[in-house]
């Protein structure tokens, strides 16, 4: 791959997915960029048409090795997932800005594992965004975001990741709010709407999965 690496990446799980075409409006942001499989995610690369820059895993989940392409073994008992490492990977090689996909289905342990390893990211300094056919999920803490409603999805959802989030502003969504306090364990936040094509977001403390669902620009 090279020690040119831009700062984004794009990396691949190997979850199970039957079409890859709601890649293509990100891709047209993203490119050109290194691609990264773990293991089995060499098989999604290829269904979705692009070609892998380094392979890593254990090759226990349909990946393998290869004499053409610059890839890491791992031990098949370890302490983390192919997946984070790599995340590791990109991250010790410059990329700042991941997005990942190939990540959720499947096995719900690795799902979850997946959404929380935003916060692995988020530690590292770097920026993730993890998506799929139908969602669209970044981790936000302490700051404010102005997101462009591209791809558009009909629901936005804020999942509190800390007990108490304070100072949570939201504008131009169907249910505004202004300074408000949001709860782990309540619903809440779940199933907002845009109702502009700009949406401002501050989360003033606490750290929250912004989950954008159910694509309608398809």
């Amino acid at each position: 791959m090279g020690t040119e690496l831009t700062n984004r990446a794009l990396i691949f799980g190997a979850a199970p997915c039957t079409c890859w075409a709601f890649l293509r409006p990100y891709l047209e942001r993203w490119l050109p960029c290194p691609v990264l499989c773990a293991d089995g995610g060499s098989v999604n690369a290829a269904a979705a048409g692009l070609k892998a820059d380094f392979l890593i895993g254990d090759w226990d989940s349909g990946g393998s090795p290869s004499n053409r392409i610059p890839c890491v073994t791992l031990p098949a008992e370890k302490d983390l997932t192919d997946l984070e490492a790599a995340v590791d990977h990109a991250s010790a090689m410059g990329a700042r800005n991941l997005l990942l996909c190939g990540c959720t289905g499947g096995r719900l342990d690795h799902t979850a594992s997946n959404l929380m390893l935003l916060e692995h990211v988020a530690e590292q300094g770097c920026q993730a965004l993890l998506i799929d056919s139908d969602n669209e999920v970044r981790l936000l803490e302490g700051e404010t975001i102005v997101l462009e409603n591209f791809p558009s999805y009909r629901y936005l959802s804020l999942i509190p990741l800390d007990r108490q989030i304070t100072g949570v502003t939201l504008r131009g969504v169907k249910y505004p709010l202004t300074g408000a306090r949001l709860k782990r364990g309540s619903t809440f936040s779940v199933s907002n709407e845009p109702a502009s094509d700009c949406i401002t977001i501050t989360v003033e403390t606490g750290r929250v999965l912004l989950i954008r669902s159910q694509r309608t620009d398809v």
